[in-house]
């Protein structure tokens, strides 16, 4: 099984104001709080902004990626074994193997780290 990252389209958020949670309860006569019921009712927790933040700047390495003419591809063996990344070109030519604690780096000023 294998597959590339390319341009993600929707992702981000950052257009989104984050929504404000009530610092005091609210007391007796007050109105009634509201729930979004659509998201309890698929279960979707709350994101923390600080993960769209993440989502956001994947989404930036992914177009920069795709304006160069470059993507990421996994690949996982068949038998359920260990995940290969793959830095390639427009054509899917390998340009060279990818550590995933580099995948995971892309983007930030942190070295690799030993995934």
């Amino acid at each position: 099984m294998s597959f590339e990252v390319g341009p993600v389209q929707g992702a981000s958020v950052s257009h989104l104001t984050p929504r404000s949670t009530p610092a005091e309860p609210v007391q007796e006569g007050a109105f009634a709080k509201v729930y979004d019921l659509a998201k309890v009712r698929r279960g979707a927790p709350d994101v923390p902004m600080a993960v769209w933040d993440e989502v956001d700047r994947a989404a930036q390495v992914a177009a920069d990626l795709d304006a160069a003419g470059r993507s990421v591809r996994f690949t996982a063996s068949d038998d359920g074994g260990r995940v290969r990344a793959e830095l390639v070109d427009a054509t899917g030519k390998v340009l060279r193997p990818i550590s995933l604690g580099e995948v995971v780096a892309i983007g930030t000023t942190e070295p690799p780290t030993a995934a």
